[in-house]
């Protein structure tokens, strides 16, 4: 598996407002080929500048092509991303380092409350044919690939913090109180599952005359992954990502994907590159939802929120408070609705997880229950699923 590469900021003033992030990408060197670990180096310092930076992610393909094809090493653009410049590089150990230095300009658009983290959980990868693991035995390839993603979005996201579920889950086959559950069980909105559609073989590719070993062969590595918001019962992204490669191993052969070998082969090294893939639009689309607590307990002039350090909130952060009535539609199906209300809570303690927030003014809670919710007061609340709170309610 590649190495995890650790990140350093640089940030210097700029007469045109924008911001130098210096920062250093890794990859490992995989059959002496350094010219493919350069390349997957400067791609993931590049993604590490932009994601610190707090701008789109989608640039960073189109920013690490330009810097790797410029002969002078540096790149300009008219958006967001104004110079990129190579520092250094160098390949020790079986790892290339690359550190690049970008002028960045935020966009307009930057998310607000990107300070806070949201809690994501991620289940287990499963394997939707297991018959087709058998050659190579790789039934814990989902599991693993579950587990190397979540190490790839930890070190890399701005937006998110993970925690790994014991098994998986299909988020939208979930009834409404067993989202409320899991929500509450693990105190997060959001999460994150995923199927391999097609680990298989496909046709054989060319000949292999050596009599001890079978011929070569394609083989699929087809994902299909989901980001649920649990708490508002919709799904936020949901994409398919499809990628193959030579398999050259024996049909009696097992190689385990809970072992380097297998990710040095050319089927782990294509599988790894579409969980880089999937890391980023995970963060692209998680980073600008709302950040939103939900009442734990209500005590005179105080309440307990489900959001603390791990998130990114601190003492003295404010929040605005939701009133949540659950109704049921036509349908039997079981609807929440939200309503703003004027009160407002500073936060004075903070755990882990938790936070105690006083109201504002001293005054108390009245109406406000277990279960409520909290919205970053910084935050623009979203017209399609709150309803504004009358003087006279």
């Amino acid at each position: 598996m590649r190495k995890l590469a650790g990140v350093t900021m640089l940030l210097l003033a700029s007469q045109a407002q924008a911001e130098w992030y210096e920062t250093t990408g890794q990859a490992a060197i995989r059959n002496g080929d350094q010219a493919a670990a350069r390349a997957q180096a400067t791609e993931d310092a590049v993604k590490r500048a932009l994601l610190f930076a707090g701008v789109s992610v989608r640039s960073v393909q189109q920013v690490t092509d330009g810097l790797l094809t410029q002969d002078s090493m540096q790149l300009k653009s008219h958006g967001e991303v104004q110079q990129v410049h190579l520092v250094s590089e160098r390949a020790s150990n079986g790892t290339f380092e690359v550190t690049i230095r970008a002028d960045i300009v935020p966009g307009e658009a930057a998310c607000p409350n990107v300070a806070y983290k949201k809690k994501l959980l991620i289940a287990p990868f499963k394997l939707k044919v297991p018959e087709q693991a058998v050659i190579g035995g790789l039934f814990e390839l989902g599991k693993v690939s579950s587990e190397l993603f979540n190490d790839k979005l930890t070190e890399l996201s701005q937006s998110s913090w993970t925690q790994a579920l014991p098994a998986p889950i299909d988020a939208d086959k979930l009834s409404y109180n067993e989202r409320q559950a899991i929500s509450r069980q693990y105190g997060a909105r959001y999460l994150l599952s995923a199927t391999l559609n097609d680990v298989s073989l496909g046709e054989t590719q060319g000949t292999n005359w050596q009599f001890w070993s079978d011929a070569d062969r394609e083989r699929f590595y087809h994902l299909q992954l989901s980001l649920f918001d649990l708490a508002e019962a919709k799904l936020l992204m949901q994409q398919k990502y499809q990628t193959s490669a030579i398999w050259r191993v024996r049909k009696t052969t097992a190689l385990d994907p809970q072992y380097h070998r297998f990710w040095q082969t050319s089927y782990g090294q294509a599988a790894e590159r579409v969980l880089d893939a999937a890391v980023l639009d995970v963060e692209e689309a998680i980073r600008c939802e709302p950040v939103v607590a939900e009442l734990l307990q209500v005590r005179d002039n105080q309440v307990l929120l489900n959001l603390g350090s791990a998130h990114g909130v601190q003492v003295g952060d404010t929040f605005t408070l939701v009133h949540r009535r659950e109704l049921n539609d036509n349908f039997g199906q079981t609807q929440a609705l939200l309503a703003v209300t004027d009160m407002t809570v500073k936060v004075t303690q903070l755990s882990h997880e938790a936070a105690w927030a006083q109201s504002v003014d001293a005054r108390l809670l009245a109406n406000v229950q277990v279960g409520d919710l909290a919205q970053a007061a910084q935050k623009v609340v979203q017209d399609e699923w709150v309803e504004q709170e009358s003087d006279g309610q």
